[in-house]
Parts: C-alpha cells; structure tokens; sequence
C-alpha cells in the first residue's frame, strides 16, 4: 500500500527469553519473517526492521539501528518515525509473529486522520506496539527520549490517539511472545 511504511522493532535485549526473540524458529521460519510476509501480504513494500543485529539482513528489508540505543520501544518508535518518508507508519514489536494480512489491513483501515495514532486493543488491554503512528508524533518522542522518559505508555498519553478493539476472533493473534514460558505455549 503505497503511502504507508512498516517498521518491525527488534532492538530490544529480550532478558525475559534469554534470546532474540525476533529470530526464534516458528513455522519453518522464524518470528521477524513472518511478521514480514504478513506485511508483505497486506501489500506493505517499504519495510524496516530497526535492530543493531545484522542477522535481520537476511529478510532482505531495509535495517536502521536506534538513533538512541537501548532506550526500549520509546527509543524504537522514535527511531522509526525519524526514519519515515511517509505519514502514516505501520508499528510492530517482533515479539507478535502470529499477526496476519488481514489484521494489518483492518489497522490500516481504521486510521483516523485526526490522530497521531491508532493502537489496538487486545482483549481489553492497549497495544501501542500494534499501531499506526502519524510521523509528526515524533517530536512527542523526542522530548521524552532527552528527558530520559522512557514508559511508552505516558507518551502515548500525549499524543492524540484512538485506541480500536480487536475482534475477539484474532485475539490469539496478536498475543505477545515474551517469556520462554509464552514461547513454549505457542509452539504446543
């Protein structure tokens, strides 16, 4: 779709799994290629994966390292929306391989012009990670990164932003894979 990039974040230090999450096998592949098929699907072409780790260049997707290392999603989104060339930018953390096409298309078309983001809601708790983010945000971001505030959630509150409740149906979906414990229950 044109006038919409993806950026997959994938910077993090993954303590909870002890690995990078996004380079964990899953379905023949592995977390980061199937969030990128997926994004490929809903017809996405300008994807990015913003990480330090060169083994991402393997998706053969454009990588970019955090502008402010190790300053968690803040830091990511800032480093996305700083990158963009265009309005709106399709979000995801790497630690959501089950997201489909048809999810990203829904998220794409419930954008709300008049907000500098639209985040899901999985069953009742928001997902910034699982977003669409208007690139004037990023200034939102900047002011944060330079005081040290780092909860993505308090940004979040500054930005004008609606927050779309995801059909019960793809709940499973858009689980978070986080733990070695999350991981295991996903591959049972």
């Amino acid at each position: 779709m044109d006038g919409v990039s993806a950026y997959i974040l994938a910077g993090g230090k993954s303590t909870r799994m002890g690995s990078d999450k996004g380079l964990l096998p899953l379905n023949e592949s592995f977390f980061a290629a199937l969030i990128v098929t997926a994004l490929k699907k809903a017809s996405i072409e300008k994807i990015t994966v913003v990480s330090a780790n060169k083994a991402y260049d393997v998706l053969n997707c454009n990588r970019i390292e955090d502008i402010y290392p190790d300053k968690g999603p803040v830091g990511g989104v800032y480093t996305a929306l700083s990158h963009s060339k265009t309005v709106h930018n399709i979000i995801l953390s790497v630690d959501v391989p089950l997201v489909s096409a048809e999810i990203i298309n829904w998220l794409i078309a419930n954008i709300a012009l008049n907000k500098q983001l639209t985040q899901v809601k999985v069953l009742n708790k928001p997902n910034p990670l699982i977003a669409v983010y208007h690139k004037g945000a990023a200034s939102v971001f900047k002011e944060h990164l330079l005081k040290n505030q780092l909860k993505l959630r308090t940004v979040v509150d500054e930005i004008p932003h609606q927050t779309i409740e995801v059909p019960e149906a793809w709940a499973a979906l858009l689980q978070n894979i986080n733990t070695k414990e999350d991981y295991k229950s996903l591959l049972a």
